[in-house]
């Protein structure tokens, strides 16, 4: 496909251009955003961190007053004399190979009553209004915290409770077999549980009560303090967390169970982070290029219990919890795309006009210059000599001063100094044309009366020699010298009859020179009018002892044409034919009907062949190759040169008649020579003389 200097213009100023302006404000549009998304990244985590830290801190605050209360002396002894009296009442049960206290008949009927006791009976107030009983629900008081704390003994059977429990008898529960331990006792925190009596999720702290009297040896667990807290007193960081962080949703998971504790809204993005933290726990951020194309902005932290700054975290089963804070990269990053749509909005838009403004001044600048100057040269190529781009009075408003107006002023100078030439060309073609036409009719004159006198002094010189010898009866003395004289006679003649045919050439050059020139059309007959210069030539053929090979069609349609101009044509082609080839050659002329209108002559030699470098001069006129002093001696003698106009009356009568001619080198094998072509349309409407002719060539 052809690119105009226009396309190719926008094309450059596209690259150079607008191109690194749209990848420049991409990378900036893009990095910002990627700055943006990872400073959100790096505050949802530092959100997620402080989360964390603040829900170890109240965990250990929590196990704190647990422990504090758990190792009181006063809790101590209470839980003592309650055990001492559990014992007197009967043995502890255990279940089979454990440790692990099972209900006897008292605690099962105790579980059964459970239920309808009333919290003013003698059951339930030993348990609820008892001095321990009365500290636990202080506690509960003082800090407003939604919670149930319980004391156990040994036996697990509930001798102390701020509220009324569920039931009865503790020792078949999770929370109790976890801190009783085999005996042994350990602190225990659990995760998300369901209240059975609320239906609400809480969270149980749990404390072994160690017997403190006995010295040395290794302590006794005598009872278990248990601390059942509403969930909502350790999320409260969590619910916090969508305030502080405009929309983010945070979220307290436990990662052993793989289930969220708790959630600051319920929403598709709480389920999908939990999913994606707990497939990629070991790097739970997702990259800045996903986060580009609407991930999930991950801020995540587990909760330490370091064992080791916190010393009620020793001995301790813990659970594995982790704050999640996140958020759609798409909402997060919302105001800054509208800032970024925005600004691309602009930005495009200033591009735009400048590419418009880019354009407009290329083309006023450039383009219209560029096609002016191709518009005056193609005037120039149709012969329009007088095109000019400058104007010599006024300014011109296309070109300016710099390269391109350069160029109009030398495009300028030299169609002035080409018309210059042309016209001096032109006079000079004139006058050589004049001379050539006076000199060639005055050389006709002396060389018609040479060639008659040198005729007729012949013929007389024979009749004279002849009568007297008829007078005398035998020879006459100086006929020998007669002969000679009438053979140098001879010699003139011929070689007056060849400059009369050099002159005959010469003139019809010169008087068919111009386009103008008409021809005498009639119809013409190409097979009879190729029949008879063969005829012609044939005394010259047999006297270069040459063979002749004629190849005529039949049937060839007549030519509406110049007959005595074809002929020249022929005679021409033949007669260099003859000279080219050796004695002996081979001649062959054929004549066909090719596709279309058209007809083809061939005449062919069988010499040595016309050189390459040769070809493109040979209908030039006075062109006779590089050997110029090898000119006629004889008439048809082998391999000699005329002036060099004959193949010049060829093409120029082949062009008058619309035709074409060209030269072709023969070399196959053994069989070498030059093969003229000649293609001459049999019907043409509009050929004349002012018509173009047909363009020769390969």
């Amino acid at each position: 496909m052809r690119l105009g200097i226009r396309r190719k213009l926008i094309g450059t100023l596209m690259l150079v251009g607008l191109f690194p302006l749209v990848i420049s404000l991409i990378v900036i549009m893009g990095g910002g955003a990627a700055m943006q998304l990872s400073g959100i990244r790096k505050t949802y985590i530092g959100m997620a961190n402080d989360s964390a830290t603040e829900l170890t801190s109240r965990v250990r605050s929590e196990l704190r007053h647990i422990t504090y209360i758990a190792r009181l002396p006063e809790t101590q002894q209470f839980v003592r004399e309650q055990n001492r009296m559990r014992e007197d009442a009967g043995p502890i049960k255990r279940a089979a190979g454990t440790s692990i206290p099972e209900a006897d008949g008292a605690s099962l009927e105790m579980d059964r009553q459970w239920g309808g006791l009333s919290e003013k009976g003698p059951a339930l107030v030993n348990i609820l209004q008892n001095t321990l009983a009365k500290r636990l629900r202080l506690i509960s008081e003082i800090d407003g915290q939604l919670r149930q704390m319980l004391v156990t003994n040994a036996a697990g059977e509930l001798i102390a409770a701020d509220t009324k429990s569920g039931d009865f008898f503790q020792a078949d529960e999770t929370w109790w077999k976890e801190s009783f331990n085999g005996g042994l006792g350990q602190t225990y925190v659990s995760s998300l549980v369901i209240d059975p009596t609320t239906g609400k999720p809480c969270l149980e702290l749990c404390v072994p009560i160690y017997d403190a009297e006995g010295g040395k040896g290794p302590m006794r667990v005598i009872g278990i303090i248990k601390d059942k807290l509403d969930v909502t007193w350790l999320t409260f960081a969590v619910y916090d967390m969508p305030k502080a962080m405009a929309g983010a949703s945070g979220q307290l998971v436990d990662v052993d169970a793989g289930k969220t504790i708790y959630a600051s809204e319920t929403s598709a993005i709480v389920g999908e982070s939990l999913e994606f933290f707990l497939a990629h726990r070991t790097n739970p951020h997702v990259s800045i290029p996903r986060l580009l194309l609407g991930d999930i902005i991950l801020g995540s932290s587990l909760v330490e219990f370091d064992a080791e700054s916190s010393p009620e975290f020793a001995n301790a089963k813990l659970p594995h919890w982790a704050v999640l804070v996140s958020r759609s990269s798409s909402e997060a990053m919302i105001d800054i795309y509208r800032l970024a749509a925005i600004g691309a909005l602009i930005g495009f838009a200033l591009i735009v006009v400048l590419f418009i403004l880019g354009i407009a001044i290329s083309n006023r600048e450039i383009i219209m210059p560029i096609l002016r100057l191709r518009e005056a040269t193609a005037a120039v190529g149709r012969g329009e000599l007088n095109v000019r781009l400058l104007s010599e009075n006024l300014e011109d408003t296309t070109f300016r001063r710099d390269e391109l107006g350069d160029l109009a002023k030398d495009f300028d100078e030299m169609t002035r100094q080409l018309q210059k030439n042309v016209n001096q060309l032109a006079r000079s073609n004139e006058a050589k044309r004049r001379f050539m036409e006076l000199a060639g009719h005055e050389l006709r004159t002396p060389v018609t009366y040479i060639l008659g006198v040198c005729q007729l002094a012949q013929r007389q010189l024979v009749q004279e020699v002849h009568e007297l010898t008829v007078a005398a009866q035998q020879p006459v003395v100086g006929a020998k010298t007669t002969g000679t004289v009438g053979t140098a006679l001879g010699k003139i003649a011929i070689k007056t009859l060849r400059l009369a045919h050099i002159i005959d050439n010469l003139l019809k050059l010169v008087g068919n020179d111009q386009f103008t020139t008409r021809l005498s059309k009639a119809p013409v007959d190409l097979r009879a009018l190729v029949l008879q210069v063969t005829a012609d030539y044939r005394p010259f053929l047999a006297e270069r002892k040459q063979k002749l090979v004629l190849d005529v069609a039949e049937n060839i349609p007549a030519l509406d044409g110049d007959r005595d101009k074809l002929e020249d044509v022929l005679n021409n082609l033949l007669s260099n034919a003859i000279r080219f080839s050796p004695d002996g050659g081979v001649v062959r002329v054929a004549l066909h009907k090719v596709v279309g209108d058209m007809v083809e002559i061939l005449v062919e030699d069988s010499g040595p062949g016309i050189k390459e470098d040769e070809l493109a001069n040979l209908f030039e006129p006075f062109y006779t190759g590089t050997d110029i002093l090898h000119h006629h001696s004889g008439e048809m003698e082998y391999g000699s040169k005329g002036l060099g106009l004959g193949l010049a009356v060829v093409r120029r009568f082949v062009e008058l008649h619309g035709g074409v001619v060209r030269a072709h080198l023969i070399s196959e094998g053994s069989r070498t020579g030059t093969q003229f072509q000649i293609l001459l349309p049999v019907t043409r409407e509009d050929m004349d003389t002012g018509a173009r002719p047909m363009q020769a060539g390969g």
